[in-house]
């Protein structure tokens, strides 16, 4: 009973204290697929919200896309994450929308695979590596001449950016590159550099380039610094090398570290080597560097040189051969060493590497800068041992177990002067189950406060753990944690344009959806670590290792989405129905010319623009492309299609109806007047139609009549024409303020002027009268004033005249039973 007891009181304590890990490796499998066929869908769009503009790019995930059946026979199936077949999976996030693609590398094993009709069991795995192969397969397809532009391993692990162009690659034996269209994932080829150097650009039988570490650095200005291993056979020593390649792809080894002779007698049982380890170079996976110096981190796991032979068989009666590390062992007893390069002289700071117990394996790097006191300073993510290559990327190991908690987040203090290295903890916790570190790429080489880290690869409910650097009690750390189903992959830090502080920016981080078996693209708030962006993908996205996003302004491409970009798989069907437009959906559209064209319309009103003819021509993938023909002139088309019946071309004035109150134009606050006409002198100036004759004007060939939106009655034409013969006297109040305002006046002039009469004052009063009205009535057009002296002038927003929206009252006189109107033509302007 004690012990039982104990489990429940522990299990108590571990539920009060919260340190139950929830994460699970349930369903997790999905995530290493037997076949992927993500390849096939040229381009799918992910249904997105909140995904922010300023991100304009491609971001690119290496995939370990297919392992061949995980419970299959040892020699017919994958079951390490650097050997199964590598593919590229492609975000491509422009304007707030999100398209998904993908590509295999073209690379010898994806070539035997796709012979075999991606049947992995019939493949039987004829190729070395990690998993267990078969040598009689092997033997097999060595016959077969080699492909230049298959490389013999899969470029599954990072990414490069050599000036514009994006270069996939992997370390295992050797660096393997490929370069390839980002736009479009195709023509994949082996990156060739220009090689300025006497080891790769004219290599000699004597010193051979072993491997190449695949995490590099780069300067400002585009220039990539990188570290390679390689050994003089003839003299049996081993070399560290330096190289820089430029944007141009130029590559030169502007340093050589000599380690020294190593002993070929030296070769004990089991080939281990027994002599002095110092000699010995050691594997690196990841550099880093500051704004002066290039820091290189040597590992325990040493390049053994009684190793360079073929393995021995694991089983000599069998063709089926155990997989795994061959060439190099950890040591226990070897100390950590670094190696560090100037980048302004071009020598290494010390003669011998800086060293620090105990043995140490790094995988990744935080940052590195460099201390006022002269000090350097190198953040790195170290294990105790090699066992993240020997054992956590398994598939047999991820599919059953967690990722263990056995990494440390160190920083090591290198002193270059006092030849001394010093090293504290970045996290409170000695150790932690996390790794794939990413920074603010803007302050690589610089001091900088915050990191994110992945806590549990390849499980799902992981977290993503934002820690600060500077503050190693973790009192500012925080963490995100998405959806219990989700597996979060390594983020990639992307600044806000306006970014005032570090960590204003985004995390862009891809998912695998175990409920579902779909991807997920999530963008989190790097200050707040909270979700505000995400994107479903339509499909499953295997696991993988390393992403990168790449701004189109860093690849010089255009921003913004192709046209033959952002469409949907199923492809779009034009409508014929001209008079029952639907939104958003393809209608026809014909003019008086008979000029038909496809066009996609709204339910709201738009202004007429230029359009050019649109044709959708079909894809054999099933894609609609658009396609914009400019040949032809263009063509001014009114985008407000109409669903009611066909309305005359001249909308009659109804002046016993009211237009409503949001389409009339209030173009001013005074009442407008209307002015029959009495001359019957057509225009030819201004076409306005205006109260006048019946007679018809002759309207230009170009015009268009303005097409109504409302639909409307025929008026009756005694209620809207006011005939030119009526006649209406003037007001009698009118008429008897004038003459009191003439005898008023005839009164005072013969007071001034003595030749004036009052009778003479008042004859030529009435003679007045007969040239005053004219310009009476002009002043009263102006002044929006009824004029007393034309009795037939109306005011336009009388309740007894018609009102109209834009333009002003017309008049038309039905002559025909279906409708037709003449138009009167509009009064000329007063001389």
């Amino acid at each position: 009973m004690i012990p039982l007891r104990l489990v429940l009181l522990s299990s108590a304590l571990l539920s009060i204290f919260g340190i139950v890990t929830s994460q699970s490796v349930n369903k997790v499998h999905l995530g290493f697929p037997e076949a992927w066929d993500g390849d096939k869908y040229r381009e799918l769009y992910c249904p997105s919200k909140n995904i922010p503009k300023f991100l304009d790019g491609y971001f690119l995930c290496q995939l370990s896309a297919a392992y061949g059946d995980l419970k299959g026979k040892p020699g017919t199936r994958l079951n390490h994450m650097i050997d199964a077949i590598g593919a590229i999976g492609a975000f491509h996030i422009s304007n707030g929308q999100v398209v998904f693609s993908a590509q295999y590398y073209p690379s010898r094993p994806y070539k035997i695979w796709e012979f075999y009709d991606r049947n992995m069991t019939k493949a039987s795995v004829p190729w070395a590596g990690w998993s267990d192969y078969n040598l009689t397969a092997m033997a097999r397809w060595e016959q077969v001449p080699s492909n230049p532009d298959s490389a013999r391993f899969h470029p599954n692990l990072d990414f490069w950016r050599v000036g514009n162009k994006v270069v996939a690659g992997t370390e295992a034996p050797y660096w393997v590159g490929y370069e390839f269209d980002v736009r479009n994932l195709n023509k994949f080829k082996l990156f060739q550099f220009k090689e300025e150097n006497g080891i790769f650009g004219n290599p000699r039988p004597s010193m051979i380039p072993i491997s190449m570490a695949i995490h590099e650095r780069s300067d400002h200005d585009g220039t990539i610094w990188g570290s390679f291993s390689a050994m003089n056979f003839n003299e049996q020593r081993f070399y560290q090398g330096i190289f820089t390649v430029s944007p141009e792809g130029v590559r030169k080894v502007v340093g050589l570290y000599d380690y020294g002779v190593w002993d070929a007698n030296a070769c004990g049982k089991d080939d281990e080597y027994i002599g002095d380890k110092t000699l010995l170079p050691g594997y690196i996976h990841s550099i880093t560097s500051t704004e002066n110096y290039i820091i290189l981190p040597i590992t325990s796991l040493l390049i053994n040189p009684c190793k360079f032979k073929e393995p021995p068989m694991t089983n000599p009666k069998s063709p089926i051969q155990n997989g795994g590390l061959w060439g190099m062992d950890f040591y226990d007893m070897v100390p950590m060493r670094f190696l560090v390069f100037n980048k302004k002289t071009g020598e290494f700071t010390t003669q011998k590497p800086l060293e620090v117990f105990p043995s140490m394996f790094v995988t990744h790097q935080l940052n590195a800068f460099e201390n006022p006191d002269g000090t350097l300073v190198a953040d790195m993510v170290v294990y105790d041992s090699h066992d993240p290559y020997v054992k956590y990327f398994y598939t047999d190991f991820l599919t059953t177990q967690l990722y263990p908690s056995t990494a440390r987040i160190l920083r090591f203090n290198l002193d270059t002067k006092g030849s001394r290295v010093m090293y504290s903890y970045l996290v409170p916790q000695e150790t932690i189950a996390a790794d794939f570190p990413q920074i603010n790429h803007g302050y690589e080489g610089r001091a900088y406060q915050w990191a994110y880290l992945v806590e549990h690869p390849f499980a799902s409910d992981n977290t993503i753990l934002k820690i600060n650097v500077d503050d190693p009690a973790g009192s500012r750390n925080l963490k995100f944690k998405s959806d219990p189903s989700l597996v979060l992959h390594e983020p990639y830090f992307v600044a806000r344009p306006d970014a005032r502080r570090e960590d204003d920016g985004v995390l862009v981080i891809r998912a695998l959806d175990l409920s579902e078996n779909k991807g997920v693209l999530l963008i989190v708030d790097a200050v707040t670590m909270t979700e505000i962006g995400r994107a479903y993908v339509p499909i499953s996205i295997p696991f993988g290792f390393h992403n990168r996003f790449f701004s189109k302004k860093d690849l010089g491409l255009p921003e913004g989405f192709h046209v033959n970009q952002f469409r949907p798989t199923v492809p779009a069907t034009a409508r014929t129905t001209p008079e029952q437009p639907i939104p958003l959906t393809n209608t026809k559209a014909s003019t008086q010319k008979q000029t038909t064209m496809s066009i996609q319309t709204s339910a709201r009103p738009q202004p007429s623009i230029p359009y050019s003819p649109i044709t959708q021509k079909p894809n054999p993938n099933g894609w609609s492309r658009i396609t914009v023909d400019h040949s032809g002139t263009t063509k001014t088309y009114p985008s407000m299609p109409h669903t009611s019946a066909k309305p005359p071309k001249w909308l009659p004035v109804s002046a016993t109806s009211e237009v409503p109150w949001w389409k009339r134009v209030q173009s001013t606050d005074r009442p407008r007047t209307i002015r029959p006409s009495s001359i019957e002198k057509i225009s030819t100036t201004k076409m306005q139609p205006t109260f006048g004759t019946t007679h018809l004007p002759s309207l230009p060939s170009t015009f268009k009549p303005v097409q109504p939106e409302m639909p409307f009655s025929t008026p009756e034409p005694k209620t809207n024409v006011i005939s030119p013969s009526e006649t209406t006297e003037t007001p009698s109040a009118m008429r008897e303020l004038y003459e009191e305002t003439i005898k008023a006046l005839c009164r005072w002039l013969p007071r001034v002027f003595k030749t004036i009469s009052s009778d003479v004052c008042i004859e030529n009063s009435q003679k007045a009268v007969k040239w005053m009205s004219p310009i009476a009535s002009n002043y009263a057009d102006q002044l929006h004033i009824p004029n007393p002296f034309n009795p037939q002038m109306q005011v336009a927003d009388d309740p007894r005249a018609a009102r109209l929206p834009n333009v002003r009252p017309s008049l038309y006189r039905p002559v025909h039973p279906r409708g037709h109107y003449n138009i009167i033509p509009p009064r000329p302007q007063q001389q």
